[in-house]
């Protein structure tokens, strides 16, 4: 005999007519509570708010992300409130003047729906992508996605576009950004500004008696001295082959020859293996600096160039000095 089914409904009748009998908990409370149980699951942040910017709903990845109670203040309801919450819970991992800006950021594409992303890292080490989208009634779809992975493989991709392969430095086209950062720099505040170029002496000769290999690690040694010795506010990168290049911002033109005296020593210093033997190298350097008269990096690259070719051509294994009184009688002669 077959069971027959049950009808939640009663008999069929009209549609408006249709109601559940009392013993039957309202469908649509069940609903609404399963929907809030799996957005509430989800791990990604989520913030609805209403046409006056008040808080409905947020999720437990939100509350997560800026470390906000289960049940915070009523006076805490509004969105700009509930960010500077995350500001006095340290969530973020940035200063407090970039927070504002972040936190204007996110208002502005709140007022005006735009669904533009924003990403901000957080103390925690995550890096959280915000979105807004307008809703019908005026109010906002807030959400907040975890990218960090997205965030790290982009700045480990920035890296390498700025990253010469071989020594880690900046490669030239990065290294010419930041110098051309650092002369408009100088422009405004007329500030000392300097700028070094070197190369290995004879490395062909390394080259062809000992291979590229260790040709390669006399480059990377050089490199390393480089990088290990200059200021944090110095910038150095690897022009090509075995030349390099450093701005020194704040760096007037005989501290700069100071500084080069000491890379210069400090290369010297360096013994290269090569099998049993070991390779003794040294760097020829060239100083100039920015005055009055210079047009821009270019010509300060063009200016430590010329003194670096006297060095070369003076002996090798030291440092020489741009002069605008030699290179203007150099022109004359």
């Amino acid at each position: 005999m077959m069971t027959p089914r049950l009808r939640l409904w009663g008999k069929k009748t009209p549609c408006a007519d249709r109601k559940l009998p009392a013993e039957f908990p309202d469908t649509a409370a069940i609903q609404l509570a399963a929907m809030r149980a799996i957005v509430d699951d989800l791990n990604y942040g989520i913030v609805v708010l209403d046409r006056e910017r008040r808080v409905e709903f947020m999720n437990q990845a939100f509350r997560r992300f800026w470390r906000v109670p289960d049940r915070p203040p009523d006076g805490d309801r509004t969105f700009l409130k509930l960010m500077y919450h995350g500001r006095g819970m340290t969530a973020y991992a940035v200063s407090p003047g970039r927070l504002g800006d972040y936190v204007a950021k996110q208002l502005d594409l709140i007022r005006t729906g735009e669904e533009r992303p924003l990403t901000i890292r957080l103390s925690s080490g995550e890096a959280i992508q915000f979105r807004c989208k307008a809703l019908p009634n005026d109010g906002r779809l807030l959400t907040y996605g975890n990218v960090s992975e997205l965030a790290e493989e982009a700045e480990a991709l920035e890296r390498l576009a700025c990253s010469d392969g071989l020594t880690g430095l900046n490669n030239r086209r990065h290294f010419l950004v930041l110098a051309d950062n650092e002369w408009a720099r100088f422009q405004r505040y007329k500030r000392p500004l300097a700028l070094l170029m070197t190369d290995i002496d004879k490395f062909k000769s390394v080259n062809d008696t000992y291979g590229h290999d260790v040709g390669d690690e006399v480059i990377k040694a050089v490199a390393s001295v480089l990088q290990a010795s200059k200021r944090t506010t110095d910038i150095v990168g690897r022009l090509g082959g075995e030349e390099f290049a450093m701005v020194l911002p704040e760096a007037t033109l005989d501290s700069a020859v100071q500084a080069a005296e000491r890379f210069r020593q400090l290369v010297a210093s360096r013994l290269i293996s090569a099998g049993d033997q070991r390779v003794p190298i040294t760097i020829s350097l060239g100083v100039a600096s920015a005055d009055e008269q210079t047009t821009g990096i270019e010509e300060m690259l063009k200016q430590s160039d010329l003194a670096l070719y006297e060095a070369k051509h003076t002996g090798r294994n030291r440092v020489c000095r741009f002069s605008r009184d030699a290179q203007n009688q150099a022109a004359h002669n």
